[in-house]
Protein backbone atom coordinates (compact mmCIF):
# COMPACT_ATOMS: atom_id res chain seq x y z
CA UNK A 1 0.00 0.00 0.00
CA UNK A 2 1.75 3.19 -0.95
CA UNK A 3 2.60 5.79 1.73
CA UNK A 4 0.78 8.95 2.20
CA UNK A 5 2.27 11.85 1.16
CA UNK A 6 2.83 15.03 3.35
CA UNK A 7 -0.20 17.53 2.66
CA UNK A 8 0.42 21.57 2.94
CA UNK A 9 -3.43 22.88 4.16
CA UNK A 10 -4.40 26.37 4.81
CA UNK A 11 -5.86 26.21 7.89
CA UNK A 12 -9.66 27.39 7.89
CA UNK A 13 -10.25 28.78 11.35
CA UNK A 14 -10.88 32.17 12.12
CA UNK A 15 -8.50 35.07 13.58
CA UNK A 16 -9.57 38.63 14.92
CA UNK A 17 -7.84 41.46 13.46
CA UNK A 18 -6.01 41.59 16.67
CA UNK A 19 -4.74 38.48 15.92
CA UNK A 20 -6.11 36.15 17.98
CA UNK A 21 -7.58 32.74 17.02
CA UNK A 22 -11.26 31.97 17.77
CA UNK A 23 -10.76 28.47 18.09
CA UNK A 24 -8.86 29.55 21.72
CA UNK A 25 -12.47 31.06 23.01
CA UNK A 26 -14.71 28.07 21.48
CA UNK A 27 -12.77 25.55 23.50
CA UNK A 28 -13.63 27.47 26.57
CA UNK A 29 -16.91 27.45 25.34
CA UNK A 30 -16.55 24.03 24.33
CA UNK A 31 -15.58 22.41 27.87
CA UNK A 32 -18.31 24.68 29.41
CA UNK A 33 -20.79 22.98 27.78
CA UNK A 34 -19.51 19.43 28.18
CA UNK A 35 -18.80 18.77 24.14
CA UNK A 36 -15.22 18.06 24.59
CA UNK A 37 -15.40 14.49 23.34
CA UNK A 38 -17.07 15.42 20.21
CA UNK A 39 -14.71 18.03 19.42
CA UNK A 40 -11.33 16.76 21.73
CA UNK A 41 -8.87 18.58 19.43
CA UNK A 42 -10.50 21.63 19.50
CA UNK A 43 -7.74 24.49 19.32
CA UNK A 44 -5.15 21.85 19.44
CA UNK A 45 -3.05 23.10 15.82
CA UNK A 46 -0.31 24.74 15.16
CA UNK A 47 -0.82 28.67 15.11
CA UNK A 48 0.58 29.41 11.44
CA UNK A 49 -1.33 30.30 8.50
CA UNK A 50 0.05 26.78 6.56
CA UNK A 51 0.04 23.84 8.83
CA UNK A 52 2.50 20.29 7.05
CA UNK A 53 0.49 16.88 7.77
CA UNK A 54 2.75 14.39 7.41
CA UNK A 55 1.92 10.68 6.50
CA UNK A 56 -1.79 11.37 6.41
CA UNK A 57 -4.54 10.85 3.00
CA UNK A 58 -7.56 13.04 2.72
CA UNK A 59 -9.64 11.13 4.70
CA UNK A 60 -7.39 10.84 7.32
CA UNK A 61 -7.32 14.92 7.38
CA UNK A 62 -10.94 15.27 7.45
CA UNK A 63 -10.87 12.80 10.42
CA UNK A 64 -8.38 15.73 12.21
CA UNK A 65 -10.52 18.46 10.98
CA UNK A 66 -13.44 16.97 12.50
CA UNK A 67 -11.95 16.43 15.91
CA UNK A 68 -10.59 20.09 16.00
CA UNK A 69 -14.47 21.12 14.68
CA UNK A 70 -13.68 22.60 11.37
CA UNK A 71 -16.53 20.15 9.67
CA UNK A 72 -20.02 20.38 9.88
CA UNK A 73 -19.77 16.53 10.27
CA UNK A 74 -19.29 15.08 6.79
CA UNK A 75 -15.89 14.51 5.19
CA UNK A 76 -14.54 17.89 3.63
CA UNK A 77 -11.91 17.88 1.11
CA UNK A 78 -7.97 18.90 2.35
CA UNK A 79 -7.47 22.46 1.88
CA UNK A 80 -3.78 22.20 0.49
CA UNK A 81 -2.15 25.19 -0.95
CA UNK A 82 -2.87 23.81 -4.52
CA UNK A 83 -6.56 23.04 -4.47
CA UNK A 84 -6.96 26.87 -2.23
CA UNK A 85 -4.72 28.48 -5.19
CA UNK A 86 -6.70 26.89 -7.80
CA UNK A 87 -10.31 28.14 -5.81
CA UNK A 88 -8.38 32.07 -5.84
CA UNK A 89 -7.83 32.11 -9.66
CA UNK A 90 -12.00 33.18 -9.52
CA UNK A 91 -11.19 35.47 -6.81
CA UNK A 92 -11.97 39.24 -8.08
CA UNK A 93 -9.15 40.44 -5.15
CA UNK A 94 -6.15 39.24 -3.69
CA UNK A 95 -5.38 36.44 -1.21
CA UNK A 96 -5.09 38.77 1.31
CA UNK A 97 -8.16 41.00 0.89
CA UNK A 98 -10.27 41.25 3.53
CA UNK A 99 -14.07 40.52 3.24
CA UNK A 100 -15.28 41.46 6.78
CA UNK A 101 -15.44 40.35 10.00
CA UNK A 102 -18.14 37.71 10.96
CA UNK A 103 -20.10 37.22 14.37
CA UNK A 104 -20.10 36.47 16.57
CA UNK A 105 -16.41 35.58 17.56
CA UNK A 106 -15.33 38.42 14.65
CA UNK A 107 -12.85 36.12 12.63
CA UNK A 108 -11.86 37.73 9.68
CA UNK A 109 -13.12 36.50 6.51
CA UNK A 110 -9.91 37.08 3.75
CA UNK A 111 -10.07 35.77 0.12
CA UNK A 112 -7.47 32.51 1.33
CA UNK A 113 -9.57 32.02 4.26
CA UNK A 114 -12.67 31.82 2.27
CA UNK A 115 -11.27 29.91 -0.53
CA UNK A 116 -9.82 27.74 2.13
CA UNK A 117 -13.47 27.07 3.34
CA UNK A 118 -15.04 26.61 -0.08
CA UNK A 119 -12.44 23.83 -1.35
CA UNK A 120 -13.31 21.81 2.14
CA UNK A 121 -16.73 21.88 1.10
CA UNK A 122 -16.42 20.26 -2.49
CA UNK A 123 -16.79 23.43 -4.40
CA UNK A 124 -15.32 23.63 -7.96
CA UNK A 125 -13.64 26.90 -8.44
CA UNK A 126 -15.50 28.39 -10.63
CA UNK A 127 -18.44 28.37 -7.82
CA UNK A 128 -16.28 31.40 -5.87
CA UNK A 129 -17.93 34.19 -6.60
CA UNK A 130 -21.21 32.80 -5.74
CA UNK A 131 -20.00 31.97 -2.06
CA UNK A 132 -18.83 35.41 -2.15
CA UNK A 133 -21.94 37.24 -2.54
CA UNK A 134 -23.93 35.11 -0.60
CA UNK A 135 -20.85 36.28 1.93
CA UNK A 136 -21.20 39.34 1.51
CA UNK A 137 -25.07 39.15 1.98
CA UNK A 138 -24.76 37.69 5.12
CA UNK A 139 -22.29 40.39 6.31
CA UNK A 140 -24.69 43.27 5.62
CA UNK A 141 -26.42 44.60 9.17
CA UNK A 142 -29.95 43.41 7.78
CA UNK A 143 -28.92 39.87 7.80
CA UNK A 144 -28.24 40.29 11.60
CA UNK A 145 -25.44 37.41 11.53
CA UNK A 146 -24.96 37.61 15.35
CA UNK A 147 -28.48 36.61 16.03
CA UNK A 148 -28.60 33.99 13.29
CA UNK A 149 -25.23 32.58 15.10
CA UNK A 150 -26.77 32.63 18.33
CA UNK A 151 -30.22 32.11 18.41
CA UNK A 152 -31.85 28.85 20.04
CA UNK A 153 -34.57 29.14 16.98
CA UNK A 154 -33.52 27.03 14.04
CA UNK A 155 -33.06 29.95 11.20
CA UNK A 156 -30.36 29.57 8.55
CA UNK A 157 -29.11 31.36 5.54
CA UNK A 158 -31.91 30.69 2.34
CA UNK A 159 -29.38 31.15 -0.84
CA UNK A 160 -31.11 31.39 -4.26
CA UNK A 161 -29.11 32.11 -7.10
CA UNK A 162 -30.65 33.81 -10.97
CA UNK A 163 -28.97 34.58 -13.72
CA UNK A 164 -27.04 33.47 -16.67
CA UNK A 165 -24.47 32.36 -13.71
CA UNK A 166 -27.09 29.54 -13.21
CA UNK A 167 -26.99 27.53 -16.35
CA UNK A 168 -22.76 28.37 -16.29
CA UNK A 169 -22.27 26.32 -12.99
CA UNK A 170 -24.98 23.85 -13.69
CA UNK A 171 -27.23 25.16 -10.56
CA UNK A 172 -30.63 23.35 -10.07
CA UNK A 173 -33.45 24.89 -10.16
CA UNK A 174 -36.06 22.24 -11.11
CA UNK A 175 -36.50 19.12 -10.06
CA UNK A 176 -34.57 18.23 -6.94
CA UNK A 177 -33.65 21.85 -6.52
CA UNK A 178 -33.08 21.62 -2.62
CA UNK A 179 -30.93 18.44 -2.92
CA UNK A 180 -29.87 16.20 -3.42
CA UNK A 181 -27.81 15.18 -5.98
CA UNK A 182 -26.98 18.77 -7.65
CA UNK A 183 -22.92 19.63 -6.71
CA UNK A 184 -23.25 23.39 -7.00
CA UNK A 185 -26.68 23.75 -5.24
CA UNK A 186 -25.05 21.43 -2.37
CA UNK A 187 -21.65 22.66 -1.67
CA UNK A 188 -22.51 26.56 -2.18
CA UNK A 189 -24.53 26.37 0.49
CA UNK A 190 -21.93 24.10 2.52
CA UNK A 191 -19.18 26.66 2.17
CA UNK A 192 -21.58 29.47 3.63
CA UNK A 193 -22.09 27.52 6.28
CA UNK A 194 -18.14 26.41 7.18
CA UNK A 195 -17.60 29.53 6.39
CA UNK A 196 -20.23 31.00 8.85
CA UNK A 197 -18.49 27.98 11.08
CA UNK A 198 -14.98 28.06 11.47
CA UNK A 199 -14.23 32.10 10.93
CA UNK A 200 -17.76 33.13 12.62
CA UNK A 201 -17.49 30.71 15.48
CA UNK A 202 -21.03 29.50 14.66
CA UNK A 203 -20.31 25.90 16.74
CA UNK A 204 -23.50 23.88 17.93
CA UNK A 205 -24.00 23.63 21.69
CA UNK A 206 -21.29 26.34 22.52
CA UNK A 207 -22.05 29.72 20.36
CA UNK A 208 -25.12 28.25 18.62
CA UNK A 209 -28.07 27.31 20.77
CA UNK A 210 -30.50 25.87 18.15
CA UNK A 211 -32.70 23.87 19.85
CA UNK A 212 -32.44 20.62 17.28
CA UNK A 213 -31.13 22.28 14.36
CA UNK A 214 -32.65 21.42 10.92
CA UNK A 215 -30.64 20.09 7.36
CA UNK A 216 -30.95 23.64 5.61
CA UNK A 217 -28.14 24.26 8.21
CA UNK A 218 -25.33 22.07 6.31
CA UNK A 219 -26.85 23.72 2.61
CA UNK A 220 -30.10 25.31 1.53
CA UNK A 221 -29.26 26.65 -1.85
CA UNK A 222 -31.38 26.48 -5.13
CA UNK A 223 -31.36 28.32 -8.74
CA UNK A 224 -34.60 29.98 -9.82
CA UNK A 225 -35.94 27.95 -12.78
CA UNK A 226 -35.32 30.53 -15.34
CA UNK A 227 -36.91 28.20 -18.27
CA UNK A 228 -40.10 27.50 -16.19
CA UNK A 229 -40.69 31.35 -14.49
CA UNK A 230 -43.21 33.64 -16.77
CA UNK A 231 -42.15 36.92 -14.52
CA UNK A 232 -39.21 38.56 -13.54
CA UNK A 233 -36.74 36.90 -12.04
CA UNK A 234 -35.59 37.75 -8.39
CA UNK A 235 -32.56 39.84 -9.17
CA UNK A 236 -34.29 41.56 -12.16
CA UNK A 237 -37.35 42.20 -9.44
CA UNK A 238 -35.24 44.11 -7.32
CA UNK A 239 -33.28 46.37 -9.37
CA UNK A 240 -30.66 44.72 -11.13
CA UNK A 241 -30.24 43.93 -14.77
CA UNK A 242 -31.45 40.85 -16.72
CA UNK A 243 -28.22 39.70 -17.91
CA UNK A 244 -27.02 40.00 -14.60
CA UNK A 245 -26.33 37.38 -12.08
CA UNK A 246 -27.44 37.63 -8.12
CA UNK A 247 -27.59 35.68 -4.93
CA UNK A 248 -30.96 36.94 -3.29
CA UNK A 249 -29.95 35.77 0.61
CA UNK A 250 -33.21 35.51 3.62
CA UNK A 251 -33.45 33.52 6.60
CA UNK A 252 -36.30 30.43 6.76
CA UNK A 253 -36.61 29.20 9.93
CA UNK A 254 -38.34 26.08 8.45
CA UNK A 255 -38.90 24.69 4.99
CA UNK A 256 -42.37 23.50 4.88
CA UNK A 257 -43.61 21.61 2.13
CA UNK A 258 -46.94 22.76 0.64
CA UNK A 259 -48.85 20.20 -2.08
CA UNK A 260 -51.63 22.17 -3.72
CA UNK A 261 -52.32 25.92 -5.34
CA UNK A 262 -52.57 29.36 -3.57
CA UNK A 263 -55.02 28.25 -0.95
CA UNK A 264 -52.80 25.37 0.37
CA UNK A 265 -50.11 28.04 0.92
CA UNK A 266 -52.30 30.52 2.36
CA UNK A 267 -53.46 27.64 4.82
CA UNK A 268 -49.80 27.16 5.82
CA UNK A 269 -49.30 30.65 6.29
CA UNK A 270 -52.02 31.74 8.09
CA UNK A 271 -50.32 28.92 10.98
CA UNK A 272 -48.50 28.97 14.11
CA UNK A 273 -45.53 28.45 11.28
CA UNK A 274 -46.24 32.50 10.48
CA UNK A 275 -45.82 33.26 14.42
CA UNK A 276 -41.98 34.87 14.45
CA UNK A 277 -42.70 36.36 11.07
CA UNK A 278 -45.21 38.03 12.09
CA UNK A 279 -43.78 39.01 15.29
CA UNK A 280 -40.43 40.04 13.98
CA UNK A 281 -41.93 41.95 10.92
CA UNK A 282 -40.30 39.48 9.01
CA UNK A 283 -39.87 38.77 5.04
CA UNK A 284 -40.83 35.38 4.00
CA UNK A 285 -40.31 33.50 1.20
CA UNK A 286 -41.92 31.13 -0.92
CA UNK A 287 -41.21 28.22 -3.69
CA UNK A 288 -44.22 28.43 -6.14
CA UNK A 289 -44.07 25.20 -8.35
CA UNK A 290 -43.64 26.23 -12.00
CA UNK A 291 -47.12 24.70 -13.24
CA UNK A 292 -49.08 27.13 -11.02
CA UNK A 293 -47.11 29.86 -11.50
CA UNK A 294 -47.66 29.32 -15.55
CA UNK A 295 -51.42 28.89 -14.94
CA UNK A 296 -51.83 32.11 -12.80
CA UNK A 297 -49.76 34.00 -15.74
CA UNK A 298 -51.77 32.98 -18.79
CA UNK A 299 -54.61 33.95 -16.18
CA UNK A 300 -53.19 37.29 -16.06
CA UNK A 301 -51.73 37.22 -12.20
CA UNK A 302 -48.71 39.44 -11.78
CA UNK A 303 -46.22 38.00 -9.49
CA UNK A 304 -47.30 41.17 -7.03
CA UNK A 305 -51.06 39.85 -7.90
CA UNK A 306 -49.80 36.56 -6.18
CA UNK A 307 -48.34 38.58 -3.26
CA UNK A 308 -51.69 40.57 -2.45
CA UNK A 309 -53.82 37.56 -2.74
CA UNK A 310 -51.45 35.28 -0.24
CA UNK A 311 -51.35 38.73 1.85
CA UNK A 312 -54.94 39.19 2.65
CA UNK A 313 -55.98 34.96 2.56
CA UNK A 314 -52.87 33.67 4.22
CA UNK A 315 -53.90 35.01 7.41
CA UNK A 316 -53.81 33.66 11.19
CA UNK A 317 -56.78 33.52 13.14
CA UNK A 318 -56.55 35.83 16.10
CA UNK A 319 -58.39 33.09 18.98
CA UNK A 320 -55.20 31.32 17.63
CA UNK A 321 -52.79 33.63 18.19
CA UNK A 322 -53.88 34.66 21.33
CA UNK A 323 -53.65 31.03 22.32
CA UNK A 324 -49.87 30.75 20.98
CA UNK A 325 -47.24 30.32 23.82
CA UNK A 326 -45.07 33.20 21.96
CA UNK A 327 -48.39 35.53 22.62
CA UNK A 328 -48.65 33.88 25.95
CA UNK A 329 -44.86 35.17 26.81
CA UNK A 330 -45.55 38.09 25.17
CA UNK A 331 -49.11 39.71 25.96
CA UNK A 332 -48.80 41.57 28.82
CA UNK A 333 -45.68 43.43 27.72
CA UNK A 334 -47.54 44.79 24.92
CA UNK A 335 -44.79 43.61 22.81
CA UNK A 336 -46.32 42.99 19.45
CA UNK A 337 -46.18 45.36 16.54
CA UNK A 338 -49.17 48.37 16.42
CA UNK A 339 -49.66 46.44 12.73
CA UNK A 340 -50.38 43.17 14.47
CA UNK A 341 -52.77 44.55 17.44
CA UNK A 342 -54.95 46.45 14.89
CA UNK A 343 -55.09 43.38 12.55
CA UNK A 344 -55.74 41.35 15.33
CA UNK A 345 -59.16 43.55 15.94
CA UNK A 346 -60.50 42.12 12.66
CA UNK A 347 -60.21 38.76 13.40
CA UNK A 348 -57.39 37.59 11.81
CA UNK A 349 -53.69 38.80 10.97
CA UNK A 350 -51.49 38.38 7.90
CA UNK A 351 -48.40 36.30 8.11
CA UNK A 352 -46.39 39.58 7.16
CA UNK A 353 -46.70 43.47 7.48
CA UNK A 354 -46.76 44.06 3.97
CA UNK A 355 -47.60 41.82 0.69
CA UNK A 356 -43.90 43.31 -0.60
CA UNK A 357 -42.63 40.92 2.14
CA UNK A 358 -44.01 38.17 0.38
CA UNK A 359 -40.33 36.88 -1.22
CA UNK A 360 -41.87 34.41 -4.67
CA UNK A 361 -39.15 32.16 -5.94
CA UNK A 362 -40.33 29.89 -9.35
CA UNK A 363 -38.96 26.46 -8.86
CA UNK A 364 -39.02 23.09 -9.02
CA UNK A 365 -40.02 20.33 -11.61
CA UNK A 366 -42.92 20.87 -14.35
CA UNK A 367 -45.48 18.17 -13.05
CA UNK A 368 -49.12 18.63 -11.98
CA UNK A 369 -49.48 17.87 -8.59
CA UNK A 370 -47.43 20.77 -7.74
CA UNK A 371 -45.54 20.73 -4.78
CA UNK A 372 -44.65 24.82 -3.14
CA UNK A 373 -42.53 25.45 0.00
CA UNK A 374 -43.32 27.76 2.43
CA UNK A 375 -40.01 28.91 4.01
CA UNK A 376 -40.85 31.28 7.63
CA UNK A 377 -38.89 33.75 8.06
CA UNK A 378 -36.93 34.75 11.97
CA UNK A 379 -35.58 37.42 13.48
CA UNK A 380 -34.64 41.11 12.88
CA UNK A 381 -34.74 43.14 11.06
CA UNK A 382 -36.24 42.60 7.77
CA UNK A 383 -34.01 40.76 5.81
CA UNK A 384 -33.62 39.84 1.86
CA UNK A 385 -30.68 40.99 0.43
CA UNK A 386 -29.85 40.86 -3.50
CA UNK A 387 -26.12 40.63 -4.11
CA UNK A 388 -24.53 40.64 -7.09
CA UNK A 389 -22.47 37.75 -8.56
CA UNK A 390 -19.01 39.62 -9.45
CA UNK A 391 -17.07 38.17 -11.98
CA UNK A 392 -13.05 37.46 -12.77
CA UNK A 393 -12.07 39.69 -15.77
CA UNK A 394 -11.11 36.57 -17.50
CA UNK A 395 -14.13 34.61 -16.35
CA UNK A 396 -14.96 32.90 -19.68
CA UNK A 397 -11.45 31.61 -20.24
CA UNK A 398 -10.46 30.43 -16.64
CA UNK A 399 -13.97 28.54 -17.47
CA UNK A 400 -12.75 27.22 -20.74
CA UNK A 401 -9.41 25.98 -19.30
CA UNK A 402 -11.16 24.21 -16.35
CA UNK A 403 -13.26 22.55 -18.72
CA UNK A 404 -9.86 21.51 -20.98
CA UNK A 405 -9.35 19.86 -17.85
CA UNK A 406 -6.54 22.39 -16.18
CA UNK A 407 -8.03 22.45 -12.84
CA UNK A 408 -6.55 20.51 -9.87
CA UNK A 409 -10.27 19.95 -8.31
Amino acid sequence: MPTAEAQWVLLPAGQRASGEWIDDTLRERVVESGLLARTPLAAEFPRQRVEVIRNANDAEVSDLFYARGWTDGLPIVPPTMGRVEDMLRYATQPASAVIGELDPLKGVATMEKVAANAVMAGCAPSYLPVVLAALEAILEPAFNLRGVQTTDENVAPLLVVSGPITEQLNLNGSFGALGPGWKANATIGRALRLIMNNIGGGWPGAVSFAGIGQPGRYTMCLAENAAENPWDPLHVEYGLDADASAVTVTRAESAVNVTGGLAEIADVMGSAASLFAIYHNGIVAIILAPAVAKRLEADGWSKDDVKKHLFETGRLDTEMWRKSWLHKDLAEANQWPDWVQEAAKTGSIPAVRDPADITIIVAGGTIPIAQHVYFPSWGFPPCRIVKPVTLPADWDNLRASDKAGTSSI
